[in-house]
């Protein structure tokens, strides 16, 4: 009769054993898929320069400078994005964001803008729907550009990427090949500012 009973226990344990078990490598399993998402989304935003994030309501402003002080030639790209989610928290409401790129006018650049896209690729539409140069108080002139605004549901983890394409021009208005733009005395120690503004707020139905 004891034996039976130690038999029983000895069953009872290889039981709660191979339970035990079967919950560690669940938990492995729900770990690595937890993993391999948080993976995905970031490679999905990889090369980010500046992230903005938009968990409640607020107005947030970042400054950015162009790579040298002095025009450097070429196409420039700066990425950014602009996301509900941290990794670690959601915005807790529906939100919706402008998004304005104000830029000083002093070097002769061209901008794009794009979303979730590669500004390289063959399909690629620029989301710039205003393009202003005009006069502040000051009587300094500013370039002005917006997109449409952007709704972003609370219930979902967004994160939008941008690309903003600086193009430098290559020659001067003359087309003098041999008188370049990024060397002309005219531009030399000379820069402009870009300031991206993103402007969220709550969206009620």
């Amino acid at each position: 009769m004891k034996k039976m009973t130690n038999s029983k226990k000895i069953k009872i344990l290889y039981s709660k054993l191979i339970i035990l078990i079967l919950c560690f490598f669940i938990i492995l399993r729900i770990i690595s898929l937890v993993l391999a998402r948080y993976e995905s989304e970031a490679s999905g935003i990889a090369n980010v320069d500046v992230a903005f994030y938009l968990l409640k309501e607020d107005y947030q402003t970042m400054t950015l400078n162009l790579d040298s002080y002095y025009p450097v030639g070429g196409t420039h790209v700066y990425t950014f994005s602009i996301g509900n989610c941290d990794g670690l928290r959601n915005a807790e409401i529906d939100i919706e964001y402008d998004l304005t790129i104000r830029t000083t006018t002093n070097l002769p650049l061209r901008y794009d803008l794009y979303m979730n896209e590669e500004y390289d690729d063959d399909d690629a539409q620029s989301i710039i729907t205003s393009n202003v140069v005009a006069l502040d108080e000051y009587n300094t002139y500013f370039r002005t550009i917006r997109t449409n605004s952007i709704f972003m549901r609370y219930t979902q983890s967004i994160t939008n990427v941008y690309q903003l394409v600086v193009y430098y021009p290559e020659t001067l208005d003359n087309g003098n090949p041999n008188n370049p733009v990024y060397n002309s005395e005219n531009y030399q120690n000379i820069i402009d500012m870009i300031e991206i503004t993103i402007d969220g707020r709550q969206k009620t139905s």
